[in-house]
């Protein structure tokens, strides 16, 4: 199965309108993250976050990519123009990409296709989701996980909501307390046949006022003599005194450890030493993470 879901984007003839791609390139400069590739056969807009490393891509194209595109209603035209996007990518992020799609379709009174559809169809955000999930259990189905981890879906979408939302946690904080990524890691020492460890991980610097993100598996505990992981879990409690819950904002587990109680962290760095993770990992982006079906 290909790991890529395309979308077709058709103009409807009844509009009378043709398309300005112009003003279609001119939609997405005003958008962050995206730049504009130009060759002879094609122009990419090419999507690229800092947050989840995530890359995806808008088309125009000479020819068309569309088999079979006589057997479609003839009241639409195929314009050359087409999102493709990796299918095995947390459902927080394929629904970021719909809906800025749903606002593209919207301005330029477009609708969709992709070659498992009867025809083309109006957008409908709900409709699409819901092909991709499908989409994505098939490919899981026949091909399995790969190298990806499997993660609670629920917790998969608090965790990508706090990390799109980093850089305006660090303005709402003042740039006082260190709001940083979340990432995935696995264990590259496990023995032949053991399950190794993996999950969510995060990165705190003993001693610095730090926001710990909701549902993330293991802290990377780091100081000037130390650097090993815990659990999240013991974390908090050994150091439940210090650190302040978040009751407001994503899920209810999340905490921030202010100045104040940061400059006296340094004495619980032996009792947490106690629960070290005796492992080495390798450190891999937040988009390996896939809801556990």
């Amino acid at each position: 199965m290909n790991d890529l879901l395309t979308i077709n984007f058709f103009k409807n003839n009844s509009d009378h309108k043709r398309i300005d791609f112009q003003e279609v390139l001119a939609f997405f400069e005003e958008m962050p993250n995206f730049q504009i590739f130009y060759t002879d056969d094609v122009v990419e807009i090419e999507y690229s976050d800092k947050e989840f490393g995530l890359k995806y891509s808008y088309l125009i194209t000479k020819k068309s990519r569309v088999d079979q595109i006589y057997k479609l209603n003839p009241s639409f035209s195929n314009i050359n123009f087409l999102l493709q996007f990796p299918i095995m990518i947390p459902s927080f992020l394929a629904k970021e990409i719909f809906a800025l799609a749903q606002k593209l379709c919207k301005k330029f009174e477009l609708g969709v296709y992709n070659k498992l559809f009867d025809d083309v169809s109006p957008f409908n955000l709900v409709n699409l989701v819901s092909f991709y999930e499908d989409q994505k259990k098939k490919c899981i189905e026949e091909n399995g996980l790969g190298n990806r981890i499997a993660y609670e879906g629920s917790k998969l979408s608090d965790i990508c909501a706090f990390q799109r939302q980093v850089e305006k946690l660090v303005e709402y904080y003042h740039n006082e307390v260190i709001v940083d990524l979340v990432y995935a890691i696995r264990q590259v020492d496990a023995d032949e046949g053991e399950e190794p460890i993996q999950g969510t991980c995060y990165s705190w610097q003993v001693g610095t006022p730090t926001l710990f993100p909701p549902h993330v598996d293991y802290i990377n505990v780091k100081s000037d003599e130390e650097d090993f992981y815990v659990s999240k879990d013991y974390l908090v409690k050994v150091m439940d005194r210090k650190l302040i819950g978040i009751t407001d904002f994503i899920s209810e587990d999340m905490y921030i450890l202010k100045a104040k109680q940061a400059k006296g962290s340094k004495k619980f760095v032996k009792k947490l030493l106690k629960n070290e993770i005796d492992a080495k990992f390798v450190k891999l982006p937040l988009l390996d993470c896939i809801e556990d079906r």
